[in-house]
């Protein structure tokens, strides 16, 4: 019996975020992301593995949310920081907070897992609302998408999203133009990530 355990397989991950105001359907973001491929190894691993670490989970529960991922000058012109994807400590710029000045993480409300049927590809979508009231602990939410800063906490003015697992492992990194969360609107965040084996 020949046991041949050298069999290799290429396997990659590829993110996307579509980001929509409820109510007009608008589509704020439409855009692919970057992925931590230290953390997502070893999360795909201890799943597959059915293992924790030190009591630690690692499937998807939470969505982060930041802001000084990009700069803007005097002239409007928008300059995108690289994505924060390499060591298993990699961070958002600046995490937004809570009304008690903690990271806000919003709990995923929806994962879906959908097999392309005879396609070496599984996707994964992760659903996050962020209604009317949402943050609701955070009294700097403008009533309106008249947000005059970009880079501080207040206005909740959002340009980095991260997929975090139980556990607070970072899997992802998207940095895009600046979005209002504005007590006036409602976005849905659809999360997506495509993993493809053999490929």
């Amino acid at each position: 019996m020949n046991n041949n355990f050298n069999e290799q397989t290429n396997i990659s991950v590829d993110g996307h975020v579509l980001i929509k105001d409820v109510d007009t359907n608008e589509v704020l973001l439409d855009k692919h992301n970057a992925i931590n491929f230290q953390n997502f190894a070893f999360a795909v691993a201890n799943c597959l593995a059915n293992k924790t670490e030190s009591s630690e989970n690692f499937y998807i529960t939470k969505m982060a949310f930041g802001y000084g991922g990009t700069e803007i000058d005097g002239n409007g012109n928008i300059t995108y920081k690289s994505p924060n994807v390499d060591g298993s400590n990699a961070s958002l710029y600046n995490d937004l907070l809570d009304g008690n000045n903690n990271p806000y993480y919003k709990q995923v409300s929806n994962i879906e897992v959908l097999n392309a049927e005879g396609s070496p590809y599984t996707d994964i979508t992760v659903k996050v609302v962020l209604d009317y009231d949402d943050p609701g602990t955070n009294d700097e939410q403008l009533a309106l998408d008249n947000a005059s800063t970009f880079d501080t906490n207040t206005d909740w003015v959002i340009d980095e999203l991260a997929l975090v697992t139980e556990s607070g492992y970072k899997l992802t990194h998207l940095i895009f133009h600046p979005i209002q969360k504005s007590k006036n609107r409602k976005i849905e965040i659809l999360y997506s990530i495509r993993i493809r084996a053999g490929v």
